[in-house]
């Protein structure tokens, strides 16, 4: 199978040869018209020349005379040209240059041409027929030689030079083709450490590199995240099911004692794991684009009274203030269970990392396009080095202290998908020991 670079090269030369030749017989005609054009320019100038010189003569002599005569039979000896001469009446003066046979050696077509006198009067007329073989059609066939074999030397160097940069030109434009190909083989071979260099051109090809090596670094990327999400799950689950086992031996072997108290932090570890198991699924479907939503009409405002609702024991108990402003009329089209899902999840953030009498404002505002809520706390804030990886699933930023609250990392992995699905955003800004502000975005219904 012939090679890309090879069958481009081809292209080139049939082309560019096409053009050569193309080029090279056109020019070769246009030069021959325009030649037998100059040749015949050249025999209405010197039948001119004879007319007037017949009419000179004829005017010396004032008639047809033998010494007339004598001048047309040196010119046709002279320029190698047949000659006749008529009276006014039409009849043969005079004939030089005769030829053996009908016509042989001179043109078909024959000049004939009338003379006047000073007085525009008739005094005869006379015919002029040239020889092919005479010295003009000897000067066009060798100009007509020298031209074609000058052509056909340019076009031979022309062919070699349309060979000689043909095949470096095709491969250096496929040569980022080649090697995408050869590092492709390479990541189907597991290599994600690959890359292929930029050409410096910036065209298609150099596009299509930096379109390859962002793949592969976004492929090289999802293995990671793979990867960590495997490890993360495994650590995960670890806890909770060794939990699991070692209640479940102690109760086994008498250690632990099958009491209420005991069994009931068993089915917390057992609803801890459901949890868990819950979570990475909605994960799994948020990240396939799977999730379910539904469409409905939904009063914003009323969605975080019902979860404020819900939370009003969490924040008496931390002494928190929590106030609700704006949004009486911002109504979104999405799924209420799903909303009230992310609202709850950031507000119980909020909560955990808010300290004692400290506050809590949830804002709505509506513009002609979205729906905007501002969830706003003052509590300890998110580090700076820990903010653009808050959405990551398992990320969190003090893993010590996290586990002690009961957070999986995943909450905020799912809040995105939800937002994501209802055509929203989630973003957070956020600074250390200055509070939080998660923005969710809406398109208006």
């Amino acid at each position: 199978m012939k090679r890309i670079w090879l069958k481009l090269a081809l292209a080139f030369m049939a082309v560019g040869v096409g053009a050569v030749l193309i080029t090279t017989l056109l020019a070769v005609k246009e030069m021959d018209d325009h030649f037998l054009m100059y040749t015949d320019e050249v025999k209405s100038q010197q039948s001119e020349e004879i007319v007037q010189a017949a009419l000179t003569a004829y005017r010396d002599s004032k008639g047809w005379d033998r010494q007339a005569f004598w001048q047309l039979e040196a010119i046709s000896s002279v320029l190698g040209l047949h000659l006749v001469l008529y009276d006014p009446q039409g009849s043969k003066l005079g004939e030089w240059g005769q030829v053996t046979g009908a016509g042989a050696d001179f043109d078909r077509a024959t000049q004939s041409i009338t003379l006047y006198d000073d007085k525009q009067t008739v005094v005869g007329r006379i015919g002029i027929s040239h020889k092919d073989q005479n010295a003009y059609k000897a000067l066009e066939g060798h100009f007509q030689w020298a031209h074609k074999n000058t052509a056909i030397w340019t076009t031979a160097v022309l062919l070699v030079l349309v060979v000689l940069l043909c095949i470096p030109l095709a491969r250096s434009m496929v040569r980022p083709v080649e090697q995408v190909s050869a590092a492709a083989q390479q990541v189907a071979r597991g290599n994600l450490q690959v890359r292929v260099p930029a050409p410096e051109q910036k065209d298609e090809m150099a596009s299509l590199v930096l379109a390859f090596n962002h793949l592969v670094a976004s492929l090289n990327e999802q293995e990671e995240l793979r990867k960590r999400l495997t490890s993360d799950i495994a650590h995960e689950l670890r806890t909770p099911l060794n939990t699991l086992l070692a209640q479940t031996e102690g109760m086994i072997d008498g250690i632990w004692e099958a009491s209420p108290k005991h069994l009931e932090r068993t089915r917390a570890e057992v609803l801890r794991l459901i949890r868990l198991v819950n979570d990475l699924d909605q994960v799994i479907q948020v990240e396939a684009g799977a999730l379910p939503i539904r469409r409905e009409q939904v009063l914003l405002r009323a969605i975080v009274e019902e979860v404020s609702e819900a939370m009003h024991v969490a924040f008496a108990r931390s002494a928190i203030q929590f106030q609700l402003e704006g949004g009486q009329d911002a109504w979104i089209t999405g799924d209420r269970q799903r909303i009230a899902q992310v609202i709850t999840n950031l507000l119980t953030n909020a909560c955990k990392h808010t300290a004692p009498n400290g506050r809590i404002a949830v804002t709505i505002a509506k513009s002609a396009d979205s729906v905007r809520l501002d969830v706003r706390d003052n509590g300890s804030g998110i580090a700076p080095a820990d903010l653009p990886h808050v959405f990551e699933r398992f990320y969190r930023g003090d893993r010590s202290r996290a586990r002690e609250r009961g957070g999986a990392g995943l909450g905020l992995t799912i809040a995105k998908g939800i937002m994501e699905a209802h055509g929203g955003t989630i973003t957070v800004e956020s600074s250390l020991g200055a509070g939080t502000v998660f923005t969710l975005l809406f398109p208006v219904r």
